[in-house]
């Protein structure tokens, strides 16, 4: 047995085997690490979430980031850790929910962790195209727009079908210009101040910020900024040492967008006062980045501003099809899907599920263009706080399975706490959405979701049994 087929261990200890067509053996720790990374998409959420995230905590801006990168993101982490090493796929949700809940729950929050992966998709294309149309303003308008957004699509699937080892390469190219970029910036305002009577002591003492009424949401929304780190798993049936592996590279994603983000939150109040950033709405411009970027840079390198979001967008929609296409082929390996998805082509990428993924990526940019950008919010924010709550829950499953009754209760009570947590991020997306229009969207969208998942479990009741009846 090849070291790198050890993945996973039953309850006595016993090594097991997971059995995949997937390219296995292929990517190290950095190139799932440079790739998960790519989904959180550093260039794109600091030009537009950073500004958001100014305006509600201000100056302390940096803490609202570090303590929910402590939590509930670390302590999810920890989570997604320990499920790994018992149930180790590349489904990720989908596999920790149907062993450790129910096989029925595991369809459901399987397929809503797809649809919150195709979501993004269509969503970095409309925002890679709307940054295309400011750098290029001839390519302006909405027919051009979506022209763009499918072009992109189509030529991220066909990187994603010439196989894993081409995507991490290119994650790995667009990512360190993304972290050059925002950091880079961060770095300079520590370095080199504009901004007077300002010192990073300040920015973590929470009693100059109206308390901890201005800590409170801004910590909600260092959540939505530190996401996507589970995106690793996804990888699994591809890494050299796979649990090993994935384990270090979520931990490595985790940390690298806390310190991304914290440079930037820090150093950008040094280079443009935190009023002035925090009054920035994001349209195409750069946002806060091109803001900073206008301070140290050149005018004749102000397109590094629109350019790190493009950037931004190609790899977070890269990683988004593989992250959707790989829990749709394990979800079809295990029979919950149709047997085609599951199929691969001569590099070992689940082709039929990128293919499918793209489609339906296109489809919706086309449904939804630009002017429909926070529909793409409600759709990704609530489907991923399903997976993510579901996935807690079975790690504290688990823990109560296999570890002593009071570790067990130790240990569950973080984990209930981050459930808490992300049941109230669900819950503001519908109650309190960016425009009136739009309240009680996200809510919709979560219950159409399970409803089309619960469609899934009665098309595969349905399946199951005609080979019962044939016989009778």
């Amino acid at each position: 047995m090849n070291f790198y087929e050890i993945i996973g261990y039953d309850r006595d200890g016993t090594v097991r085997e997971l059995d995949t067509a997937l390219n296995k053996g292929t990517l190290t720790t950095r190139d799932v690490t440079f790739s998960a990374l790519g989904f959180n998409a550093p260039g794109w959420i600091a030009a537009s979430s950073m500004s958001i995230l100014y305006s509600i905590s201000g100056h302390h801006a940096p803490l609202a980031i570090l303590i929910a990168y402590f939590f509930p993101m670390l302590v999810m982490a920890f989570c997604m850790i320990s499920l790994t090493r018992q149930a180790p796929s590349a489904g990720g949700v989908f596999t920790f929910t149907s062993r450790f809940l129910h096989t029925s729950v595991g369809t459901i929050l399987g397929w809503a962790y797809s649809v919150a992966c195709t979501a993004v998709m269509a969503m970095c294309a409309i925002i890679g195209t709307e940054y295309i149309q400011a750098l290029f303003p001839a390519l302006a308008g909405a027919l051009n727009a979506k022209l763009i957004g499918t072009g992109m699509v189509l030529v991220f699937l066909a990187i994603s079908c010439k196989g894993v080892n081409a995507t991490a390469k290119i994650a790995s190219i667009f990512l360190i210009f993304e972290i050059g970029v925002v950091a880079g910036l961060g770095l300079m305002g520590i370095i080199d101040p504009q901004v007077p009577d300002l010192s990073v002591l300040s920015m973590y003492t929470p009693e100059g910020a109206d308390g901890w009424s201005a800590i409170g949401p801004g910590v909600l929304f260092g959540v939505w900024m530190l996401a996507n780190f589970d995106s690793a798993i996804n990888y699994i049936e591809e890494s050299r040492i796979p649990v090993r592996t994935v384990q270090r590279s979520m931990l490595l994603v985790l940390t690298s967008a806390f310190v991304i983000y914290t440079l930037a939150a820090i150093g950008w109040q040094y280079a443009v006062p935190v009023e002035t950033l925090a009054a920035i709405i994001e349209d195409g411009n750069g946002g806060p980045i091109a803001a900073v970027a206008n301070v140290y840079l050149p005018p004749a390198l102000a397109w590094i501003a629109l350019f790190v979001v493009i950037t931004s967008a190609c790899a977070g929609m890269q990683i988004s099809s593989s992250a959707a296409a790989r829990t749709l082929y394990r979800m079809s390996e295990e029979g919950h899907l149709p047997l085609a998805l599951s199929a691969v082509n001569k590099t070992k990428s689940p082709w039929l599920a990128s293919v499918i993924v793209a489609a339906v990526a296109i489809a919706l940019l086309w449904w939804k263009p630009l002017d429909k950008i926070v529909w793409y919010y409600d759709v990704v924010t609530i489907t991923l706080v399903m997976s993510y709550m579901a996935a807690i829950a079975a790690f504290i499953v688990m823990t109560f399975r296999r570890q002593r009754l009071a570790i067990a209760f130790a240990l569950s009570i973080p984990a209930t706490l981050a459930i808490l947590v992300l049941g109230y991020i669900g819950y503001t997306a519908g109650a309190n959405p960016v425009s009136p229009e739009d309240q009680y969207t996200a809510w919709y969208l979560g219950a159409l979701t399970i409803l089309s998942g619960a469609l899934i479990l009665v098309w595969q009741s349905r399946v199951s049994r005609k080979p019962v009846l044939s016989k009778a």
